[in-house]
């Protein structure tokens, strides 16, 4: 009898203790996040996952999604015009104006880069006519990838009844991302400038992921917040070959939660954290924003090509091609741009940046002057150099 209730003990004790995730509790990552998982991005075998399958507010991850549509259609070379429903799209936006047009490319930079709701209905209204219709192309899209438990009402992810992913999925759905290189290459990147192609306003676009630079890795991802859904995100990591996805949904601390998530999974093999640079040593940076009245655009400007110790920099690209379009547009405004090639890195690592300069002026108080000109013309972060 004693070894019968022994077993029956045993039993109780099993159905009481709740089952683990892929590993054993010691030895799983604390995480704040309502769901969260650790995927190898090349087999897709899930590493870590805690309610991998609870339906949850994606906020803008959704965006993910957007993006891989508009990257797979055959519309990236066009450009489309923003219409009065789309700029009324809530925060966060790049403040489109009825009728602007943005080339489809730079539109999936804006949802990717500065989460822009507006640019997001852009898309959705351009590609498909208009919001159910493009959801609905969205949710058949998920089903083909593979993610069975999202249902998608906008391409934005602002909070709306019956719009809802998971972190399996959202993994799975980024999964299929990473192996679209224009996908890649935009989530890479940290800040771009790019045109309204009707208008001579040009847009400043900074990545919201704080881990692409100055993390133990480099991490390409989209975050999402609102008040419901908390604080989201889903992305990958590399180091030595290997790639590792990470889905975190309703997290309170986002980036502590992401950072444990890839240690865990890429366990000791990273590298330690960089150490930060002293900010004495950090470049001179000013950002230049709108304020009120237009000034003469031309009276602080100095030509390119002219004899002076500083220039204004106000952008600097891996492809020539982006550097061109800002020199036109700051051309449109007014201001003669020069595009210097500069050589950076050595043997494998060796690359070539387009550096977008203005004027030449003779002492740092003048180009600082022009500055402050350009502020009243042109929304971009701009850094002070010496030629």
């Amino acid at each position: 009898m004693r070894n019968t209730w022994g077993g029956v003990a045993v039993a109780v004790i099993m159905l009481l203790v709740p089952p683990q995730s892929s590993a054993s509790s010691a030895d799983s990552p604390r995480v704040t996040a309502r769901a969260a998982l650790v995927m190898d991005a090349d087999s897709g075998t899930v590493i870590w996952e805690r309610n991998p399958d609870l339906e949850l507010p994606p906020a803008s991850t959704t965006k993910v999604m957007t993006a891989i549509l508009a990257l797979e259609s055959n519309a990236l070379g066009r450009s489309f015009p923003a219409s009065p429903e789309a700029c009324q799209a809530a925060p966060s936006k790049v403040n489109l104006q009825p009728g602007q047009r943005l080339n489809l490319e730079d539109l999936v930079y804006a949802i990717l880069l500065n989460s822009a709701n507006d640019a997001s209905v852009v898309i959705a209204e351009s590609l498909t006519g208009s919001i159910p219709e493009f959801a609905d192309r969205m949710n058949a899209r998920a089903r083909q990838l593979g993610a069975f438990h999202s249902h998608f009402m906008n391409p934005h992810g602002l909070t709306a009844e019956g719009h809802y992913s998971t972190v399996h999925d959202l993994a799975t759905i980024f999964r299929h991302g990473v192996h679209i290189p224009k996908f890649r290459s935009i989530l890479g990147t940290k800040s771009v400038i790019v045109s309204v192609e009707n208008s001579t306003r040009i847009i400043a676009l900074h990545s919201h992921n704080r881990l692409l630079e100055g993390y133990r890795i480099p991490v390409i991802g989209k975050t999402g917040y609102t008040i419901p859904a908390k604080k989201c995100f889903v992305g990958a990591g590399t180091f030595e070959g290997r790639e590792i996805i990470v889905a975190v949904l309703g997290s309170s601390d986002l980036w502590g939660d992401t950072k444990r998530l890839f240690e865990f999974g890429f366990g000791d093999a990273l590298p330690p954290a960089p150490l930060l640079q002293h900010a004495a040593m950090r470049p001179s940076l000013h950002r230049a924003t709108r304020a009120g009245k237009r000034a003469p655009l031309r009276s602080n400007a100095r030509p390119a090509g002219g004899q002076g110790r500083y220039a204004i920099q106000v952008g600097s690209f891996e492809r020539v091609d982006r550097a061109k379009r800002l020199q036109h547009a700051l051309g449109r405004r007014g201001y003669d741009a020069a595009i210097n090639r500069v050589a950076k890195g050595s043997g494998k690592h060796k690359r070539t940046e387009y550096q977008v300069q203005v004027g030449a002026y003779p002492n740092r108080g003048q180009a600082e002057s022009a500055v402050r000109t350009m502020a009243a013309h042109v929304d971009v972060p701009v850094r002070i150099v010496q030629r």
